[in-house]
């Protein structure tokens, strides 16, 4: 089984360019740690959108059981991504989606693969699932202000050939 877990950031923006649930292509299940769930429902208000994304089977609300772990990595991250890196180990997941460098290079050195929004993309749209990344990414940057240099976007897109 490919399980990953997910970042409010990376959820958030799939979500909002309707691809969340392109993740089944690549994933048995993708993990949704509660305080990933808190913050999305308390920024942008979609309770209804995750729950519709729970219906489909492959997300699946979690709680990390090691809360000391998860203090530990307060340190250095947020709640969200601080849940979702020491979930994923409990877990067993493949990969890490999401979006920030440093809970990216904690991830890696758990085990978990970091995948990112814009690498997410342009997969789904090499496999015609999405349209042009660079479009989407504007799309993101105008409407919910998503920073991303170029050269991430560009390395996303050289990336899109390997397998998430």
């Amino acid at each position: 089984m490919r399980a990953a877990i997910i970042d409010s950031s990376s959820l958030i923006n799939l979500v909002h360019l309707e691809l969340a649930g392109e993740l089944a292509l690549h994933f048995n299940i993708v993990y949704v740690p509660r305080a990933v769930q808190t913050e999305v429902n308390r920024k942008h208000r979609f309770r209804h959108r995750l729950n519709k994304l729970y219906r489909t089977g492959v997300f699946v609300k979690c709680a990390a059981a090691d809360k000391t772990d998860v203090e530990l990595l307060r340190a250095e991250l947020d709640a969200g991504e601080a849940e979702a890196l020491i979930q994923g180990r409990e877990k067993s997941a493949v990969a890490f989606i999401g979006d920030e460098k440093r809970a990216r290079e904690i991830g890696s050195n758990l085990g978990l693969k970091p995948v990112g929004t814009v690498r997410i993309l342009a997969r789904l749209h090499l496999e015609n699932r999405a349209e042009e990344t660079k479009l989407l990414v504007r799309k993101l940057r105008r409407d919910l202000n998503f920073r991303v240099s170029d050269d991430i976007v560009r390395l996303g897109i050289e990336q899109a050939h390997e397998p998430i």
